[in-house]
């Protein structure tokens, strides 16, 4: 099942993701670059973005640093 953004009015799918250099699952928005931590609650309020979300830990801001991203899956 694709899970779409909230932001971007169904242009942007949820994608399931792994953070390869800290081994941490994240959701993030195909379009928007928005990220979650929980795929059980994409709203709004419990987002961040993908830079801010990458930069406080130190890490590129690129998805090159993902692995496995599922745009499929299942909340």
């Amino acid at each position: 099942m694709m899970i779409e953004c909230p932001f971007c009015d169904g242009q942007g799918i949820v994608c399931r993701a792994e953070v390869k250099k800290i081994a941490l699952t994240i959701y993030i928005c195909d379009e928007c670059d928005t990220v979650w931590l929980d795929g059980r609650t994409i709203k709004e309020e419990s987002c961040q973005p993908f830079d801010e979300f990458m930069n406080h830990r130190g890490l590129q801001t690129l998805w090159s640093e993902l692995v496995r991203i599922d745009r499929i899956w299942r909340k």
